[in-house]
């Protein structure tokens, strides 16, 4: 007789209506605080790519957060060169099991996890611990998903903000942000990445970029910036010329930015490494110490971060009573 395999599915809207930025925030947080603990375990992500030009890949993110039982993968697809129509990256799935007997309990769309722990999570927590406190000026170096979760949680976290200045290459993309922020903060559109950071105290970068858009002698003094993207759309020459490069984990990044062969050029080293971010919201590292230190964080991300949230989310759905009961026996 076959045991009864009962397993909750999420669909991307059911994900977004159960997650709340304030949340995602908390969330991705104890993340870094348990990764600079020592209690998340986490093997290299490695891409299966799908073309010999390495234009589109398939990457499995597995995660086991020891201190909360919590274990999962993130399956999920980058393509830099999609069919018309669809987003270079969509249609991700999140899996959780048990972590007592490995059955699964929950299947969930994953875009949605993956846009808001990214630029909205861990790009504002990295912000929170290494941008200067009193920082005004935003720029959004890229005007999607990603870039609008990021924007909602940095509003958030920085409400002394005053301007937000918005770069993108599409201007009904930099408009659309006007119409979605204009009430809470002056935004301004810049056709012009160069523009767009220059009077800018903290910088994230949210493209698909293959190409650096931001150079290092653009940052004003004090700056702090974030490539969510590595070095891909990020001056290569900030790992060494900042004050700081801080990773998101230097286990996982080490072998996604800093030996990553598509890297190799840029000669990359561990030894300008400052700290991972773990180690900065354990307490173990100190983060900025000086209002003028130029501050670069890079991270590829990680499956604990997804599966955290897509934790949180299924919490909130069993609660609610969201999503549908499929049985696999």
């Amino acid at each position: 007789m076959s045991r009864s395999i009962p397993i909750r599915v999420l669909s991307k809207r059911d994900v977004e209506s159960l997650l709340t930025p304030d949340e995602i925030l908390e969330t991705v947080e104890q993340t870094f605080r348990a990764l600079g603990e020592g209690s998340i375990f986490h093997p290299v992500k490695e891409p299966i790519w799908l073309d010999e030009e390495k234009h589109n890949m398939l990457i499995a993110m597995p995660a086991y957060l020891r201190q909360d039982g919590v274990v999962g993968m993130k399956w999920i697809n980058l393509f830099e060169k999609q069919q018309p129509g669809l987003p270079s990256s969509y249609g991700n799935i999140l899996v959780l099991n048990h972590p007592e007997n490995g059955q699964p309990y929950a299947i969930m769309e994953a875009t949605s996890i993956t846009t808001c722990r990214t630029a909205g999570g861990h790009g504002v927590v990295a912000a929170k611990y290494l941008a200067r406190k009193d920082s005004k000026v935003i720029a959004m170096i890229g005007c999607g998903e990603e870039a609008k979760a990021g924007v909602r949680s940095f509003l958030t976290t920085f409400p002394q903000a005053e301007e937000l200045r918005v770069c993108d290459i599409r201007a009904e993309a930099m408009a659309e942000m006007e119409r979605l922020f204009g009430d809470r903060i002056r935004v301004v559109a810049c056709p012009d990445a160069k523009d767009a950071v220059a009077s800018a105290h903290i910088v994230l970068l949210v493209t698909t970029s293959r190409k650096p858009i931001v150079r290092f002698d653009w940052l004003k003094k004090g700056a702090f910036v974030a490539g969510l993207y590595q070095f891909y759309d990020l001056d290569p020459a900030c790992s060494r010329r900042a004050d700081k490069w801080v990773l998101g984990s230097k286990d996982t990044d080490k072998h996604q930015i800093v030996l990553n062969p598509l890297m190799a050029e840029h000669h990359l080293s561990m030894d300008d490494v400052y700290a991972d971010l773990g180690e900065i919201v354990a307490g173990k590292v100190p983060g900025r110490t000086s209002d003028d230190e130029i501050i670069v964080y890079t991270h590829m991300g990680m499956g604990a971060l997804d599966v955290a949230v897509g934790d949180l989310a299924y919490r909130r759905a069993e609660a609610r009573n969201v999503g549908t009961i499929i049985d696999l026996s």
